[in-house]
């Protein structure tokens, strides 16, 4: 995956229906909330952090669980939708 930068990520997260959790102080947590409900899918951005590099990007990806790195890309690229991710994860028995 390339590389992003953080506030990039965070603008696509918040997008696509992912909330900031206040509650967490040592990272940025995220999660996808559906209908006023959190779910059980999430990811977190380091405080420090400028840019997230392939591994990074890498481990992202595995958190959002997307089946590929194309996936990923398109998510985070934007011609994948809020909803078409919640359908994906769907499909695949995530949420």
């Amino acid at each position: 995956m390339k590389v992003r930068k953080v506030k990039d990520i965070q603008k696509v997260l918040k997008k696509k229906g992912f909330e900031l959790n206040p509650d967490k102080k040592d990272h940025k947590f995220f999660y996808l909330y559906l209908n006023g409900k959190k779910q059980n899918i999430f990811t977190y951005i380091s405080h420090g952090q400028h840019e997230y590099d392939k591994n990074l990007m890498s481990r992202i990806k595995i958190q959002l669980k997307f089946p590929d790195q194309q996936t990923a890309e398109d998510f985070f690229n934007c011609p994948m939708s809020g909803e078409q991710y919640v359908a994906m994860l769907q499909n695949a028995g995530n949420i």
